[in-house]
């Protein structure tokens, strides 16, 4: 046991990073979860590019897509964990699976197996931009006050979501406000609201007290205490279902049927549309991790122990692209690192240890993958909030006195939460950020900030509405 012990230590460099394995593991189990909504969420959304499949054969699907989320998030957590030793977690996009299914199939009217043929793709277009250097030279030329914008609006999106996770505000069809939570015991989200504000007022106090794994402690206790609550439904139907069929998806990349061989106009055409395709996939990816890590990279020192972030950076990187090329040969859509990451670094997790053990339940979960649903909304939202407030601290730096800065800055910070899209944001951030600078101001930019800009009218065209 001690051997194993002193393995972590000397492989994680735990000493280096002021960090113990017990510390790693509350953070590696508080991000597994925290982030167990996000993955389920993920199949949820494939599964409505099939249209309406009734049965069994729907059921089965739906599970298999998420026991591949689960394998997805588990090789790429471990993955980058071993490869950057940071304490990234990594699985499907959210943002890109909602484009794989209301764009690519039921726009382009591709199938999901083609569309996972082009997520390959774009993870290996990825790969190439990053060897070259391509996404480290943008990211230098991200002014601070973007950065820490960014941060702000990830914050601000990350504890949002906790909100409406636990039902503490709403939203409907008949009014574009959101209401919240009332006092009637009678129904569940309200009691679900209730619950995920008292543990967060717990959390708080805990952590004001500074009780190792206060965020962890939190969440086991909600957890415990929604069962009497009713808040937690064993269903039997659902237990009773263990048997997973992966042959639906994996390794089922459809390449051939990407291409329109009967006429010369045909192949123009497809092909035309795999291009524009494979670099919007490319482009929400590059920047869909870019921002997960200018969010991180203000929270968390990516050079922490020593080692330059010329040297991170580019790992990072290229941990994502292998990972989306791998996740879209199993069948998942494109892997990117996980914003709720910062939640385990709250909890303390400062190295690859932490990714590497939530990668190693996300895997232990597969055989179990119909119990997740067992855990309450109202669990998973206290972390959401805790760990969105603290994110918001960035904020302060925001040099607000100057109206050039702080515009940019306004919209990348409130779009998100409001459009819940971390690329919207950043990418009206960047836009408007270099018009005003370029008009208002006179004021020559690195050229790569000009380049990020012109990518981020594209990648703002293409997103998903």
């Amino acid at each position: 046991m001690r051997s194993f012990k002193n393995f972590f230590y000397d492989y994680f460099s735990l000493g280096k990073h002021n960090t113990s394995v017990r510390t790693e593991f509350l953070a590696g189990v508080t991000n597994y979860f925290t982030l167990i909504y996000a993955v389920m969420l993920v199949p949820e959304i494939i599964v409505e590019a099939f249209g309406l499949i009734n049965g069994d054969v729907s059921r089965q699907m739906l599970i298999a897509l998420t026991a591949i989320s689960f394998i997805a998030a588990g090789l790429g957590s471990i993955f980058i964990g071993l490869f950057v030793n940071l304490p990234f977690v990594q699985g499907p996009s959210v943002a890109i699976a909602t484009f794989i299914t209301y764009t690519v199939c039921k726009g382009f009217g591709y199938s999901y197996n083609q569309a996972l043929a082009m997520v390959f793709i774009s993870g290996i277009l990825f790969f190439i931009l990053d060897i070259t250097g391509m996404e480290e030279r943008i990211h230098k030329s991200i002014p601070n006050n973007l950065k820490y914008a960014v941060s702000t609006g990830i914050g601000l999106l990350v504890a949002m979501t906790g909100l409406a996770k636990a039902h503490i505000i709403n939203f409907d069809s008949k009014s574009s406000y959101a209401h919240i939570f009332s006092l009637d015991f009678s129904n569940s989200h309200n009691i679900s609201a209730i619950l995920a504000i008292f543990m967060v007022f717990v959390i708080v106090i805990m952590l004001k007290r500074h009780i190792h794994g206060a965020i962890f402690i939190g969440k086991i206790l909600c957890i415990i205490i929604a069962i009497p609550l009713g808040l937690v439904h064993f269903n039997k139907e659902i237990l009773a279902e263990f048997s997973i069929d992966f042959s639906f998806f994996a390794f089922k990349m459809d390449f051939a049927g990407l291409f329109d061989f009967s006429s010369k106009e045909g192949l123009y055409r497809s092909l035309t549309n795999v291009i524009i395709i494979v670099l919007s996939l490319c482009i929400m990816n590059i920047f869909e991790t870019m921002s997960m890590f200018i969010a991180m990279d203000n929270y968390v020192a990516i050079s922490h122990d020593g080692v330059k972030k010329k040297r991170n950076v580019p790992r990072i990187l290229e941990a994502d692209a292998i990972t989306t090329a791998l996740g879209a040969s199993i069948g998942s859509p494109t892997v990117s690192t996980y914003v709720e990451s910062t939640t385990g670094v709250i909890e303390g997790g400062r190295t690859g240890l932490t990714a590497v053990i939530t990668g190693v339940l996300f895997i232990l979960t597969v055989p179990f993958t119909p119990l997740v649903s067992l855990v309450p909304s109202a669990a998973t939202a206290t972390t959401l909030i805790v760990a969105g407030v603290m994110m918001m601290g960035v904020a302060k730096l925001i040099d607000f006195e100057n109206i050039t800065e702080a515009v940019p800055a306004f919209l990348a910070m409130f779009l998100m939460p409001i459009t819940n899209s971390v690329l919207i944001g950043t990418s009206m951030g960047v836009i408007s950020y270099v018009l005003i600078h370029v008009f208002v101001k006179k004021e020559k930019l690195s050229p790569f900030l000009y380049f990020l800009g012109f990518v981020m009218v594209i990648a703002f065209a293409i997103l998903p509405r």
